[in-house]
């Protein structure tokens, strides 16, 4: 396995790759509050997105809600 794939936290980018989803579908999941829980640190409106909040996003057990 690659060393990407014990990331802790991804970027918008990253995570739209990890969740094989366009970047502007996750952009559009979180306005609309219907995607993974995200980290907005420093207010600088570049979100990190936890691996574990993704993953239970995928399972269907959180929101950014």
């Amino acid at each position: 396995m690659s060393e990407k794939s014990f990331k802790r936290y991804y970027t918008s980018e990253e995570a739209a790759k990890y969740l094989c989803i366009k970047e502007s579908r996750l952009r559009n999941l979180r306005y609309q509050k219907k995607g993974p829980k995200f980290y907005n640190p420093g207010g600088n409106g570049r979100p990190l997105y936890d691996r574990s909040d993704l993953d239970a996003w995928v399972k269907g057990e959180q929101t950014d809600e």
